[in-house]
């Protein structure tokens, strides 16, 4: 099952931001974003200078791991189809048998990683099957940039293609390493997957995401866009959270008139901060509305190092913040609790909410803002 929104342009909606000061984006944080391989040399007196392997900055990072309690009950795995091999599935729209140059998936990944890292290793991770066990279906990809779609390197062909399946589920991992050579290009990456279907119908993609190591730290690029073009005709799906663009999670269940420690949404951010980092500021921002126009929602979030709380932000009785309009209201809050890799890379968000109308919400943006460096 695919929990998403289609994008702006094709009727769906998008998410919204964390944090108190509504509106706010990212004013606070200072950012410097460029990160160097460590050298030293020496001084004219003899002393030795060295710069930083990761310079200070502020990295992003969005929720693909998403459980919604909304409605009381046990939670709901809304997390994202693509990101896992979780056995959530996205199916494709139907390939022809044969390859075509004009059927193809287009997969975008989020970035937030710091800029110009060296980056050792990359790995596309696609898990699929044919929609019928019966069937066979094969792919191959193409390594492109997601700002300007320019073409970086080709990885199989139609004549010799990536991986095949002939019915079964296939675990396929494809390096992409002669192109993904750092992180300015992680950041700004797309994975065109070509694939065929013998029967002429569609694929069920498990996983759809990319791993990348450097010097420093080992992370996993999760989709935040898919271009289902299989049948040569654009169908894009936007992964809610990442961007205040009009593409909106709605929760699962209605929500109470007051706040409930069983009604809840759950966010785990895909961070990936270095050992030996200093983090010297971190902050949410929470983007929301009612579902139904004329409600109110009010909501206030615990902070959690894995299963351990460390924080809590508003109350019950005196919320982050309250949302009477039609328009998503983003606030922007601060996390001081948040001050180490443990905390930083293990972090969990527990969002409580109230709905006036006993009914849905709908969130824009969940971001995880980290500044730090690495000496």
């Amino acid at each position: 099952m695919r929990f998403r929104r289609r994008a702006p342009d094709s009727g769906l909606r998008r998410p919204v931001r964390w944090g108190v000061a509504v509106g706010a984006a990212v004013a606070m944080f200072v950012t410097t974003s460029a990160a160097l391989a460590a050298f030293s040399s020496l001084a004219s007196n003899g002393a030795t200078v060295s710069t930083k392997r990761i310079f200070a900055g502020v990295r992003s990072a969005w929720p693909s791991d998403v459980r919604d309690a909304s409605g009381g009950a046990a939670e709901t795995n809304s997390s994202d189809g693509l990101s896992y091999a979780d056995g959530l599935t996205a199916t494709t729209k139907s390939w022809s048998s044969a390859f075509a140059a004009t059927r193809f998936d287009d997969f975008d990944f989020s970035g937030g990683r710091p800029a110009a890292v060296p980056v050792t290793t990359a790995t596309f991770n696609f898990t699929f099957a044919p929609s019928r066990s019966n069937d066979g279906a094969c792919f191959y990809v193409e390594v492109r940039r997601a700002s300007t779609n320019a073409l970086l390197g080709t990885h199989g062909s139609s004549g010799s293609p990536s991986a095949c399946s002939t019915g079964a589920t296939v675990a396929a991992t494809v390096s992409v390493s002669s192109e993904v050579t750092n992180t300015d290009i992680a950041n700004d990456l797309r994975i065109r997957v070509y694939a065929n279907n013998s029967t002429n119908r569609p694929l069920k993609i498990d996983l759809a995401s990319v791993t990348i190591t450097t010097p420093w730290f080992t992370t996993t690029l999760f989709e935040k866009r898919w271009d289902d073009e299989a049948n040569a005709a654009a169908a894009v799906v936007l992964w809610p959270f990442v961007a205040t663009d009009g593409t909106a999670y709605t929760t699962v269940g209605n929500l109470a008139t007051a706040f409930n420690a069983t009604r809840y949404l759950k966010f785990t951010p895909n961070q990936a901060v270095p050992a030996g980092a200093a983090i010297s500021n971190a902050q949410v921002q929470f983007a929301y509305k009612s579902a139904t126009n004329g409600d109110t929602t009010c909501w206030y979030f615990e902070v959690y190092d894995g299963a351990t709380l460390i924080g809590t932000h508003g109350s019950s009785g005196t919320p982050v913040s309250c949302n009477a309009t039609t328009s998503y209201v983003t606030n922007t809050v601060s996390i001081p609790e948040v001050d180490t890799v443990a905390e930083a890379n293990s972090l969990v968000l527990k969002a409580y909410l109230r709905n006036s109308g006993s009914r849905k919400a709908s969130i824009e943006l969940v971001q995880v803002d980290l500044s730090y460096y690495l000496d």
